[in-house]
């Protein structure tokens, strides 16, 4: 047994007279870097661009919104910003148009027609704002106003696609198979469309054609892409592709524009191997055409303008941008765009802006 004197050894000294655990947050002269410490120092919840830029959006004006949220912590939050072109390369909150800060994480921001914009927040809510009014502000008339919103999906949004057919419908997802197509032409948010369980397996991406408002498509993980009709009298849908082997999983959709030969009817999917399929709806269970665009990496999103297919992909983070009308010929190519690429948006004709982690904004000219 130990000499119990030495236990004199330990004892704080009489000189070692620290305030309060609440008074310790920045003081030198008694550092204490213990959990008291770390609890007692305020957090730091004034509105700013955080580190993760999870979503971009844009208007049929020209204007953005962004969404950044703060992931580190056991506290996680974010803001959506909405700001001009111009002020796009040089955003902070004082120049913004508008902002708002959220109590959760703002997932997805979705620009819809009239300056509306669709948010999808991180505790399963979907919400809709007016961004523009004269009326109720004619100095300044980039405000919000909420529309309406509503809980109707069992976990957080991970798909939401504005109808681009009818830009005042829209259709939302999550992994667990949910559905809802949303109808915001009057004064509140309606879901006219309601499926639970349109997957066995997590949902990945949906997609929605230019020509129509009523069809849509979605896809899983476990390599099966399905079409969805809203005209339907119940909620079902026709499987365009199933992979019963499951050499395939499906990450992301794009439908493609109207063309003389094709019309209406292509749909790409990208899958985990950097592969993107082509599938025609006429020809349901089979694949029409099967390209490699990443040889590293999966593709985690397809955006289509026009003739132009544009496929991001992470680890690392690469973007890819091919012309569908020439078999698929690669236009354009950047590698480590990110340290992590998130969401994408095309601007005008041969634009692609690209926002992620690490290098937050990238603008790509495709000549």
């Amino acid at each position: 047994m130990f000499p119990q004197r030495l236990s004199e050894l330990f004892r704080a000294p009489e000189t070692y007279k620290p305030p309060p655990d609440r008074e310790l947050s920045g003081n030198v002269e008694y550092p204490n870097l213990n959990v008291k410490d770390l609890n007692a120092r305020p957090e730091n919840l004034a509105p700013r661009l955080h580190d993760c830029w999870d979503s971009i959006a844009v208007s049929e004006h020209n204007h953005f919104a962004l969404a950044t949220n703060r992931r580190e912590g056991g506290q996680w939050w974010g803001m959506f910003f909405g700001c001009g072109r111009s002020q796009l390369n040089h955003l902070a909150v004082d120049n913004a148009d508008f902002r708002l800060q959220a109590e959760h994480t703002v997932n997805i921001v979705r620009y819809a027609e009239r300056n509306v914009l669709l948010v999808a927040l991180g505790d399963t809510r979907l919400q809709v704002w007016s961004t523009y009014a004269k009326v109720r502000s004619p100095q300044t008339p980039y405000c919000l106003f909420l529309l309406g919103e509503s809980p109707a999906h069992p976990t957080p949004i991970s798909q939401l696609s504005v109808c681009r057919a009818d830009r005042q419908r829209a259709v939302s997802g999550s992994p667990d198979g949910t559905l809802n197509v949303w109808d915001y032409s009057g004064a509140d948010l309606v879901s006219s469309y309601h499926t639970r369980c349109a997957h066995t397996d997590k949902m990945t991406a949906l997609a929605t054609p230019s020509a129509s408002h009523d069809q849509f498509v979605t896809c899983d993980r476990g390599g099966c892409a399905r079409l969805w009709d809203v005209r339907a009298a119940a909620p079902s849908s026709t499987c365009l592709y199933a992979d019963s082997s499951r050499l395939l999983s499906f990450t992301s959709a794009a439908w493609a524009s109207p063309t003389e030969l094709q019309g209406d009817n292509y749909v790409y999917i990208g899958d985990y191997d950097g592969m993107v399929h082509t599938l025609d709806i006429r020809v349901p269970r089979k694949l029409a055409e099967s390209r490699e665009y990443f040889d590293q990496g999966h593709v985690s999103q397809l955006l289509i303008n026009g003739p132009l297919l544009a496929a991001m992909s992470n680890s690392p983070a690469s973007v890819k941008v091919a012309d569908v009308q020439a078999d698929q010929e690669f236009i354009y190519s950047h590698r480590d765009t990110h340290t992590r690429l998130t969401d994408a948006v095309w601007t005008g004709d041969s634009t692609l802006i690209t926002i992620g982690y690490g290098r937050k904004m990238v603008s790509h000219a495709i000549k």
